[in-house]
């Protein structure tokens, strides 16, 4: 269903979007005295909804056309912003720390990773809700051959359909099926069958192994987010960005 062309165009106009938006804070961000910390902290809380809202609805609009020309005949629904202001303002009360610490640039750094995941949430949103409506599979797919361990367990739930006959391509856009980390690369594509897969770095079916192993190596008939990312790590450290080596 989905080429590897047509997954690269995908993640090349969400990459551009995302250059386009860090590109506009840092240059707001750096004009601002920085020796007044509370000033700063005070217009991000103004600046960053009017960025979410200049943007997201353009990541929707790009998902939204991209599903269009995968499904032809069909009418996606550009799903909308889900970022309040009350959320916003917390994140930056949160990454202003640095602010008063003499430490700007982490203070920038924490608000371009959430700001990227706030105004590419609508475009992964558009593409994940009009699939389930339209009861069309999809996965989700990290890029390159390493992901980190929560994007692996998220990926490889996304395509559990995939491999296991006991699982249901159609799956709603809520709970942690939407859920995606500030700087994360991975995109939900439109896939029938194993078959269907895009070729790409990342081994969907290998990933799928690891995600079972590990969550079964937990002993817990419902194991927590955290104790399978753990385990992932632990078990898994050279297929993932964040593993972690014991040495003995």
């Amino acid at each position: 269903m989905v080429s590897n062309e047509d997954a690269a165009r995908l993640r090349a106009a969400n990459q551009e979007l995302a250059a386009l938006v860090t590109e506009e804070l840092e240059g707001v961000f750096l004009a601002l005295n920085l020796q007044r910390p509370e000033h700063v902290r005070n217009s991000m809380i103004e600046i960053l909804p009017l960025l979410i809202d200049k943007y997201g609805p353009l990541a929707g609009q790009v998902s939204a056309e991209w599903y269009r020309s995968m499904m032809p005949g069909s009418t996606p629904e550009v799903i909308g912003l889900r970022t309040s202001p009350e959320q916003v303002e917390s994140k930056v009360r949160w990454a202003a720390a640095g602010l008063f610490q003499d430490d700007p640039f982490s203070t920038l750094n924490k608000l371009t990773s959430a700001l990227g995941k706030w105004t590419r949430q609508p475009g992964r949103d558009t593409i994940q809700i009009n699939a389930n409506r339209d009861k069309v599979g999809w996965m989700r797919q990290p890029s390159g051959t390493t992901t980190c361990a929560f994007c692996l367990m998220l990926a490889s739930r996304s395509a559990a359909w995939l491999y296991n006959s006991q699982e249901s391509a159609l799956r709603p856009a809520e709970g942690d099926s939407d859920k995606y980390h500030g700087e994360c690369d991975c995109e939900p594509v439109l896939v029938r069958s194993a078959d269907d897969v895009p070729d790409s770095e990342f081994d969907h079916q290998g990933a799928y192994v690891a995600y079972t192993q590990a969550r079964q190596s937990v002993g817990d008939s419902f194991p927590s987010t955290d104790q399978i990312t753990a385990a992932l790590r632990r078990m898994y450290p050279d297929i993932l960005t964040d593993g972690v080596h014991e040495h003995h």
